[in-house]
């Protein structure tokens, strides 16, 4: 694992690896898009936001831009009935590339998203923030991180990452069958010290406290 990571830290550039790693442990899918058998194994980034976060998914295009073919495209994700409307997402993918193949081998295993277990060398300050927007959630009295994908065992290492590198306290939670990350008020004012330089305008609500996002309809 130590020899991936060195070998990841060496294929992109700080910025774009933290952007990387943050949006995987986030919303973000690597997709296998060959099997190697003439050709090399490659994969593709996918990108994949509400409407609300239209700004956030170009901020990561610009950051890509070097390895996409094309711009975010605007989709219709599904009508509600009930209010007669139509909701709206915004994606992108970028080129398929051998370097993307060694970060979907690293995050997955199989076609399930596992948090590696050396992963903790590669979450800097940026890329936390960026997983805190891709998956954060402020209720203005905890933070919450939508770590359903991950397996309890791994929970627990995100646990342990938090109160070994930044001294906070976070916990599990459970949400309906499965478990997700919560941090108090004191915890997660020690998070908002950290991640706060790096959160862009757009996503600044999901740090505020009282939150600036509400709007009455």
């Amino acid at each position: 694992m130590d020899n991936t990571v060195g070998r990841l830290q060496s294929l992109f550039s700080p910025h774009q690896l933290d952007v990387l790693v943050g949006s995987l442990l986030g919303d973000a899918r690597l997709e296998c898009r060959s099997i190697g058998k003439r050709q090399a194994i490659t994969a593709r980034l996918r990108i994949h936001q509400s409407e609300k976060q239209k700004d956030y998914v170009f901020w990561k295009y610009e950051i890509f831009k070097n390895i996409i073919l094309t711009p975010p495209r605007r989709i219709m994700t599904w009508h509600d009935k009930k209010r007669n409307k139509e909701h709206y997402s915004w994606y992108f993918h970028s080129k398929s590339l051998e370097q993307l193949c060694l970060l979907q081998q690293y995050f997955y295993k199989g076609k399930i998203k596992i948090f590696p277990e050396d992963v903790i060398k590669l979450i800097t300050p940026r890329a936390l923030a960026v997983w805190f927007m891709d998956d954060g959630s402020n209720t203005q009295n905890s933070y919450t991180i939508s770590t359903h994908c991950f397996s309890q065992e791994e929970q627990y290492r995100i646990i342990s990452f938090f109160k070994k590198k930044y001294d906070i306290n976070a916990k599990m939670v459970k949400d309906r069958s499965k478990y997700k990350i919560a941090l108090g008020r004191k915890e997660y004012q020690k998070l908002n010290a950290i991640i706060e330089p790096y959160i862009i305008p757009s996503m600044i609500y999901k740090i505020a406290n009282p939150r600036n996002d509400f709007v009455r309809t």
